[in-house]
């Protein structure tokens, strides 16, 4: 039997205080809590927000 994935797609939107990736770092930990595990991110400018891709097996 193959194995059955969920996905989520997440937008960090840009900051203007703290460190630029502080807030993806957050989320990324918390997600990976949940048992969520990065795929892939994509941030196509400076005013765009980064978009993360995260995937799990379904329960």
């Amino acid at each position: 039997m193959k194995d059955a994935w969920e996905y989520k797609v997440i937008d960090i939107t840009p900051q203007i205080t703290g460190s630029p990736g502080q807030k993806v770092e957050e989320t990324l930990n918390q997600m990976g809590q949940e048992g969520w595990e990065l795929v892939a991110a994509l941030r196509c400018s400076l005013m765009e927000p980064t978009r993360l891709y995260l995937k799990r097996r379904k329960a």
